[in-house]
């Protein structure tokens, strides 16, 4: 899901940047959108980022408990970037916030040489997921950590220096990595199934 949403919602300048690492597990990602409060209900997501005109930085914030970050798999222990789906808030020249809905920035999460969390960022793990014990399951919470105004990924909408916004092409494919997994668990359960039958149906030919 990492690599997939850099190939999909970044410009060619941030796949060109993001994508040799993320192959070469120069980093290691998590996709980080579902919220303990909201599961994957987008709209309702409460982490935010913040634009910051002065110093051409967003704000990523989770303001309450509920905007934690829950279950996205290899955050408990092994990330140390994750893409972090948050509110856009572009202040205007009042000081009044505005949003523009929830959109996918990298965030780093963990040091690349010593793997301590960065600062303002908490993980844990959740111990093991039945029938996938290999997936690291975590949460995240995320305490006003400063990312620059480059690591929104902006193949979609962008923000420039002067804190304008323009959106390019339909929101909606922001959803289409977590819909491509739903749709490939959907899938691929038809494997497990066909295993789980072969196994019943044969017991039940036989038994007496």
């Amino acid at each position: 899901m990492f690599c997939e949403s850099l190939r999909a919602f970044s410009t060619d300048e941030q796949r060109d940047k993001w994508l040799p690492l993320a192959y070469n597990f120069d980093i290691h990602g998590c996709y980080a959108q579902t919220e303990i409060g909201h599961g994957s209900d987008i709209a309702a997501l409460e982490t935010t980022a913040t634009f910051d005109k002065k110093t051409d930085e967003f704000e990523i914030d989770m303001p309450t408990m509920t905007a934690t970050k829950w279950w996205p798999g290899e955050m408990g222990r092994l990330a140390n970037f994750a893409i972090v789906f948050a509110k856009l808030m572009i202040p205007d020249e009042d000081g009044e916030l505005n949003e523009y809905g929830v959109v996918p920035f990298i965030v780093q999460i963990r040091d690349r040489d010593t793997h301590k969390h960065m600062s303002g960022i908490k993980t844990g793990e959740m111990g093991p997921k039945l029938g996938y014990h290999s997936k690291d399951n975590g949460w995240m919470t995320v305490n006003k950590v400063r990312i620059p105004r480059s690591q929104l990924l902006q193949r979609y909408i962008a923000v420039d220096r002067e804190g304008s916004v323009s959106i390019e092409g339909d929101m909606r494919a922001l959803y289409t990595t977590m819909m491509y997994i739903r749709y490939t668990l959907l899938y691929t359960s038809k494997f497990s199934l066909a295993a789980a039958l072969l196994i019943a149906i044969r017991y039940s030919v036989v038994r007496r």
